[in-house]
């Protein structure tokens, strides 16, 4: 293996031109010039076994020359799409050496001019094939992604492009557009980009300028990244803070994990967030969802609170007796929701007291995750919780909101506005995606109807800290084993075991939907209670 450095022409936004490591295998190169030593010493024993009869070696000559034919074909053929300069080099070279095998085969390989030709002809074969493939490494060679791509654009808008780099299987070029034309006008065009191209309709991301309406990034990915199944690993940082480390949920288009931090962190410029997670049926949207929770349920200093008011009796085990309170009919989740604003003052009053202005690792509360699942009806026309988007992540309550459409008659506008952390899987049509996503997000590329529920786990994510010309990327959430998987992995930090005697609250308590409680949550109820 070969490992060259080149610099791009091409520069990133800021001016300053990337460092492309590219690491060249040198098996292709010895693909020629082995195969044309491979056929001398095969003509040579054919020439041994058939030279001694005339009519067989009549009846192989014609075989062979059906053979070179059909084998010529085939390669013009299966190299239509590689570009007519490497088809025609390796159609020519196919019949080139089909024509020498079967007089070679004749006439013995070691006489002349058969064997002046195969000293002249397989270096110039492995030659030819070498330069082509030195040009394709460099991304100039004809047919190639990148001036695939270049000659796509430029049909469409009369865009200059710059050259084109390939990155793994993601070729990506710079595109300055004529004036008057802005990268929202190329981004409209992604459909027809796409089909000049031929790939699909998310293989195609433009990437705006943030200094610049007339300039972009066109990326094409035609190959899917994501079609191979990824197992959840298991949790992020067991045993840790949530501080710590942040939850992975999953492997992003490029190979980077998916990565979601919970709290936030001043010193990192980091905001914590709310997280609101859509899909419609089918796409996947529980199964990320569990995964979270099992991790967070490793944190040493987190709780988990779970509300299901539709099926929440289908909840694995594992969650159902693990999770710190679950409220799992209407009544318990409103009630529940409706008392947060009290806690979140409490909260706010021990934080003050300690000079904080938001939650911190080691601040004497617990970081709450609150996860709502099949939010729609709890949250909808529901002023309260509105109410608590707006205040609960300064004082370490997260809030997640699991529901098939977020668009305004399922989930309140002004609540929305204040969940800033966004996952959308596949949904059935793009209002849907325009509710769950930002507008750029979709100007640059995403497109999650184009899945629907046919792609479990694949996913759009707008994450507070990753950089927003990644949020257009598609991920793919990871899918556990089983549940008997997840809940080994939660089980030596969180026992799931039920009450032998479920405690009942008083009366003027608000009634839980699961009556599960764990000895430290009298311990923040008693901390609440000082705190008053």
């Amino acid at each position: 293996m070969k490992t060259t450095t080149r610099m791009p022409k091409n520069a990133g936004y800021d001016g300053v031109a990337t460092v492309h490591t590219v690491k060249v295998p040198l098996w292709p190169y010895l693909v020629t010039p082995v195969s044309a030593v491979g056929l001398w010493a095969a003509t040579a024993g054919a020439h041994a076994y058939w030279s001694g009869n005339p009519a067989t070696a009549g009846a192989a000559a014609a075989g062979l020359t059906l053979a070179g034919t059909a084998l010529s074909a085939l390669t013009w053929r299966a190299a239509a799409a590689r570009g007519i300069v490497r088809q025609a080099v390796a159609t020519v070279t196919c019949v080139a050496g089909g024509a020498w095998t079967i007089g070679a085969t004749l006439s013995a390989p070691w006489s002349r001019p058969w064997l002046d030709l195969w000293l002249i002809g397989a270096p110039t074969a492995s030659i030819a094939m070498g330069v082509i493939r030195v040009l394709r490494s460099g991304q100039s060679g004809d047919g190639e992604q990148g001036g695939g791509l270049a000659e796509a654009v430029k049909s469409l808008r009369g865009a200059r492009l710059g050259r084109a780099t390939i990155d793994g299987a993601r070729a990506t070029a710079p595109v300055v557009l004529d004036a008057g034309t802005t990268a929202g006008d190329l981004a409209g065009d992604r459909g027809a980009l796409a089909s000049a191209l031929d790939v699909p309709a998310t293989a195609v991301r433009v990437i705006p300028n943030p200094d610049s309406a007339r300039r972009a990034k066109v990326s094409v990915v035609p190959v899917d990244q994501l079609r191979e199944t990824r197992y959840w690993p298991g949790p992020s940082a067991p045993g840790a803070s949530i501080a710590d480390a942040p939850v992975e949920l999953g492997v992003v288009e490029d190979g980077e994990p998916l990565s979601l931090w919970l709290p936030g962190d001043h010193k990192a410029g980091r905001n914590s967030a709310h997280l609101s997670v859509v899909g419609m049926s089918g796409a996947g949207k529980t199964e990320l969802v569990l995964n979270l929770c099992a991790d967070v349920l490793t944190r040493n200093d987190v709780k988990l609170i779970v509300t299901d008011t539709r099926k929440g009796d289908q909840l694995p085990e594992w969650l159902r007796l693990g999770a710190h309170e679950t409220y799992l009919d209407p009544e318990s989740a409103e009630d529940y929701i409706e008392d947060l604003p009290r806690l979140i003052a409490q909260r706010a009053r021990h934080l003050g007291q300690r000079g904080l202005k938001q939650w911190v690792k080691g601040c004497g509360l617990p970081y709450l995750v609150v996860v709502n699942f099949e939010a729609a009806r709890l949250v909808v026309d529901n002023g309260t919780f509105v109410d608590v988007s707006e205040s609960a992540r300064s004082v370490g309550i997260f809030l997640l909101v699991e529901l098939q459409r977020a668009t305004h008659d399922r989930f309140p506008t002004s609540a929305r506005a204040n969940i800033s952390a966004k996952v959308c899987l596949g949904v059935e049509r793009n209002t849907d995606a325009e509710a769950a996503l930002s507008e750029s997000t979709l100007d640059a590329g995403a497109a999650p109807w184009e899945w629907k529920n046919s792609r479990p786990g694949y996913l759009y994510a707008e994450f507070p800290g990753v950089d927003k010309e990644r949020w257009s990327m598609p991920a793919r959430a990871f899918i556990a084993r089983s549940e008997d998987d997840r809940a080994a992995a939660i089980a030596p930090y969180r026992p799931v075991t039920a009450p032998t005697s479920p405690p009942q609250p008083p009366p003027t308590q608000r009634q839980e939907g699961h009556p599960v409680t764990q000895p430290d949550d009298q311990d923040e109820r008693e901390l609440n209670k000082r705190s008053t």
